[in-house]
């Protein structure tokens, strides 16, 4: 046990901002193991460690308290800040330079006293959206990203968020898209009330009578209308399938719809073909994006081709499989690093990302897949002993990746936290063996980590039977105690089984005849029996690694664990001098 993680702190006013202790409190530490700070469960801890790292803390005034919180997002997010304001900035900018193009310099040609703004506002967002759409392209280029987040580049644009920022584009582009559409409503009704006369300005428009056109008739009667409506369609499945909610309950229909962007692109092409009014824009946007985006694509449907050897599947506990299979030549990966699966059985073109448990000085490649929808539930079905006894080989997997995430990034922190729940803790399976892998060998040069937490959050102590041999091994090699871990199981007091409550009563006791191991895992870990307390647990490593001034944070699991460690590491760098810079992912 490394730090206390249950221990209450106790905050004593300061003036001036001025430091002091803060001390444990005694009566938590006798409640047992129910009692917490703010409602969570604890473990129990001895007193003696709760002092050696008691947490200390700065208080503020709330003014200076509010600017130290905007000062630590600032730094924890400086990049994203920096790339999103030069994005939005592009996007207004094109939008402002149309707007002013027909509304000052096109105005003898007739289209602002025709359709009054509208056609000055609907080109502004029209050069927008070819802006966006086509930037689209470059946000999902894996392969490139990848690759650019091992050069310098990756100090100043965060490429691990590229997933992220290819939603926010896509916001900002359905956003545009509304004006767009709504502009040329109102368009369509000025042309609409205008006399026919009016309509010379359009140059490249034939009329076969002199009767005015209707709304339905510029509508669905021009190339432009038709096709905007067709792309209006195609958005709207794009988006609705493209939700949260979609993704993960109907994941097929997410895929297929998904692959409509390329009809997109057709229409948007043909939309603009007509010249109603300007030459066609797009492709000025477009053709950069859609070449590298197919060299990309290449490179991965190169890879795709490479049919994976299954050495060992089996079925284990909390609906996970795990399968291992032989390393195909010349696959080079970083620890934290992911890769995307098809089963031939499921269909070859379906992938879904998984990330790598197995380590990169390891001949195999090892996942370990919890079945949460219906392609890892059929997927888990198929491995299943009574089926493969049935089938003499396994089934055709499929490999494409690996991918860069956030959490290869551990090794550039002196100390990182590794915070992992339920099956978030697959990347850290990979690093943990990495880090004491390279210990063991005498590597360490090589990395400028020295220290690694490892928190992990379960709801029983069945979710990570699978993982004890892995937690085992780490162990064993780690001679220098360059890991510390500690596992903390969240069921509520009304939830506990029998085996739960008997065996927190004889865990303190057999960890200390047994040489520090714990009475059911048999590891040196510590088992906790509630919440961990975040906050306590970052100023314990604030308090053991005193000279450090940037601490490396990685969690990764559901989203309310990673907003918990998120606010940890705000309240924490707000209170002592140190910044817990926190990177994230969520399943």
């Amino acid at each position: 046990m490394i730090f206390p993680g249950i221990t209450k702190v106790v905050q004593q006013p300061v003036k001036n901002g001025k430091k002091t202790n803060s001390s444990s409190d005694p009566d938590l530490r006798r409640r047992g193991p129910h009692a917490g700070e703010n409602g969570t469960s604890n473990g129990h801890v001895s007193s003696r460690i709760a002092r050696k790292f008691e947490a200390v803390r700065e208080t503020y005034t709330p003014f200076k308290s509010k600017v130290k919180i905007v000062k630590h997002f600032i730094e924890n997010y400086r990049h994203h800040i920096f790339i999103l304001i030069i994005f939005f900035g592009i996007c207004l900018g094109l939008f402002a330079e149309r707007f002013y193009y027909y509304s000052v310099e096109q105005e003898h040609t007739g289209f602002r006293k025709l359709m009054s703004y509208g056609i000055s506002i609907t080109r502004g967002a029209a050069a927008a959206m070819s802006f966006t759409f086509s930037f689209l392209l470059l946000t999902m280029c894996r392969n490139t990203i990848t690759f650019l987040r091992s050069t310098p580049l990756n100090l100043f644009i965060p490429f691990d968020s590229h997933v992220s920022f290819h939603k926010i584009v896509a916001w900002t582009a359905l956003f545009y898209s509304a004006i767009h559409i709504l502009g040329y409503s109102f368009n369509f009704y000025h042309l609409v009330t205008q006399p026919t006369r009016f309509l010379c300005v359009f140059n490249s428009l034939v009329f076969r009578h002199d009767h005015p056109f209707t709304f339905q008739q510029w509508l669905f009667g021009t190339m432009t209308g038709f096709t905007g409506v067709l792309l209006v369609l195609v958005l709207c499945i794009l988006y609705v399938f493209a939700t949260q909610t979609a993704r993960r309950h109907i994941f097929n229909l997410f895929w297929m719809t998904h692959k409509l962007f390329i009809a997109l692109y057709v229409l948007t092409i043909i939309h603009g073909a007509s010249v109603v009014v300007q030459k066609p824009m797009f492709f000025a946007y477009f053709v950069g994006p859609a070449i590298w985006y197919m060299f990309d694509k290449l490179i991965s449907l190169s890879r795709k081709k490479t049919e994976l050897c299954i050495i060992k599947a089996q079925n284990l506990a909390s609906d996970v499989t795990m399968i291992e299979f032989k390393r195909p030549p010349r696959f080079e990966y970083k620890s934290g690093q992911w890769v995307r699966i098809a089963c031939l059985a499921q269909g070859k073109d379906e992938y879904h990302p998984f990330t790598l448990t197995s380590a990169p000085h390891e001949d195999t490649l090892k996942l370990h897949i919890r079945a949460l929808g219906p392609w890892t539930w059929n997927l888990r079905h198929i491995f299943d002993d009574n089926n493969m006894k049935n089938n003499k080989t396994y089934p055709k997997l499929y490999l494409d990746g690996p991918y860069g995430a956030g959490q290869q990034d551990w090794y550039q922190y002196d100390v990182s936290v590794l915070v992992g729940a339920g099956i978030g803790v697959t990347p850290y399976a990979s690093i943990l063996k990495d880090f004491v892998h390279m210990a063991s060998i005498n590597m360490r040069y090589k990395v400028k980590c020295q220290k690694l937490y490892f928190i992990w959050i379960t709801g029983s102590q069945r979710h990570f039977e699978w993982l004890i041999d892995i937690l085992r091994e780490v162990e064993e090699v780690d001679t220098h105690g360059m890991v510390s871990i500690d596992i903390f199981i969240t069921q509520f007091f009304q939830n506990f089984d029998l085996r739960t409550s008997l065996l927190y009563i004889f865990e303190e006791h057999f960890q200390k005849m047994n040489g520090g191991k714990s009475v059911f895992t048999g590891l040196k870990a510590t088992t906790h029996f509630g919440r961990p307390q975040l906050n306590t647990i970052m100023s314990a490593v604030h308090r053991a690694h005193p000279q450090v001034r940037k601490v490396g944070v990685f969690s990764c699991g559901p989203p309310g664990v990673t907003k918990g460690v998120e606010r940890a590491c705000v309240d924490t760098s707000k209170a002592t001098k140190a910044l817990f810079e926190h990177h994230f992912e969520n399943f």
